[in-house]
């Protein structure tokens, strides 16, 4: 696999997580009774989900962008 299939896998990848953090978060606030339904309730459920999903996402994206950016460069070098 080269190094820009893996910088485009891992995007898709950070883009997915950050994706699953959002749809977890309304998922639980539609299984819960008696909920209200607006911006603040939904900013308590996507804290309920937690920061691991974010720390994540962010860590993928920060490394697909620099296999991108290793790729471009060892591709100008090579010309």
């Amino acid at each position: 696999m080269s190094r820009r299939t893996a910088g485009v896998v891992l995007l898709a990848i950070s883009a997915f997580l950050t994706g699953v953090k959002y749809l977890t978060a309304s998922i639980y606030s539609t299984s819960s009774p008696g909920t209200v339904y607006g911006p603040d309730s939904f900013k308590q459920w996507l804290d309920y989900v937690g920061g691991n999903l974010t720390t994540y996402s962010i860590i993928t994206l920060i490394v697909g962008i620099i296999y991108l950016i290793l790729a471009e460069i060892y591709d100008f070098d090579k010309k």
